[in-house]
């Protein structure tokens, strides 16, 4: 006899398969276009939830924990994982995900490790599949409740309804937090836009102290009047940044948005390190 456990996923994987071939049906596949060589690479701890991907395959490095311990921000392992998919999977590494590092038994080492992924503008078999999973185990789990509560409360013969009970109840709360997981999901989406604009905002200062602080090098000015004149002639950031980078990211995806804001983030930081480096060769800090 079939287990509710077995219908349950029969079910779920043929619901994945009609709104696969449904989406598949409503419009041809897009052609895959090459990557540019030069793309960036997202690098991130966690998954992607909501994009449909297609796994590549495992990338990796080992270093010695000295190595490791000068990195606590992860950046130089995250741009040796990014040079490793880019050289193992030029033509299609859009992420990696799910990073970790792991020591050696002895602790003389350090693996670093990651998921390479495609990113697909389509959806696909596998990517329906992997979005019910979750669905499937919630409902299995407690339609199998329902059922050992009856069981164990002698209502052998009332097992049925009370796994139907149990699916039903799954629904409900599954469409529950479906509502209050987009609602979520469009609140952090507003605040990824929030902070994409105050990043360039941010990249538009940094850029403009790198140039003056450059002009006073050539021009041999001291530092701290160097400085001086760069605090007078700052303007207040406005408003028209955040404005422009609101409105690049409208047609965004929320993985195209995050990956922004990484390369962002991380040209903050180059610049930032360039304009200590200026500073300390006009004789300051």
């Amino acid at each position: 006899m079939m287990t509710f456990k077995a219908l349950l996923y029969g079910l779920t994987v043929l619901s994945a398969l009609m709104a696969w071939g449904c989406a598949s049906q409503s419009a041809p596949p897009p052609q895959q276009t090459a990557r540019p060589a030069n793309r960036y690479i997202y690098v991130t701890e966690q998954g992607l939830p909501g994009e449909c991907y297609t796994d590549l395959g495992p990338v990796k490095f080992t270093e010695s924990y000295g190595e490791a311990a000068v990195d606590p921000d992860l950046s130089e392992a995250a741009r040796r994982l990014r040079a490793i998919a880019r050289e193992k999977y030029p033509a299609d590494a859009d992420a990696v995900i799910n990073v970790n590092s792991q020591q050696n038994d002895i602790g003389t080492q350090v693996t670093v490790s990651g998921d390479a992924i495609r990113v697909e503008n389509r959806t696909t078999m596998h990517c329906a599949l992997r979005e019910s999973k979750g669905v499937m185990d919630t409902a299995a789990m407690i339609g199998a409740g329902g059922i050992g509560g009856a069981v164990g409360g002698g209502l052998t013969g009332g097992a049925g309804l009370a796994a139907v009970a149990g699916v039903a109840g799954a629904s409900a709360a599954g469409a529950k937090q479906g509502l209050e997981h987009q609602a979520a999901a469009e609140q952090q989406e507003e605040g990824f836009r929030k902070t994409l604009g105050e990043q360039r905002q941010e990249i538009l200062r940094l850029l403009r102290e790198r140039a003056q602080l450059r002009k006073c090098q050539e021009q041999e000015i001291k530092l701290n009047d160097c400085l001086s004149s760069i605090s007078h002639n700052q303007q207040p950031a406005g408003q028209d940044s955040g404005s422009e980078a609101n409105q690049d990211a409208t047609d965004a995806t929320p993985f195209q948005i995050q990956k922004h804001l990484q390369e962002q983030r991380e040209y903050i930081k180059q610049l930032k390190a360039e304009i200590a480096q200026i500073r300390w060769q006009m004789g300051g800090f």
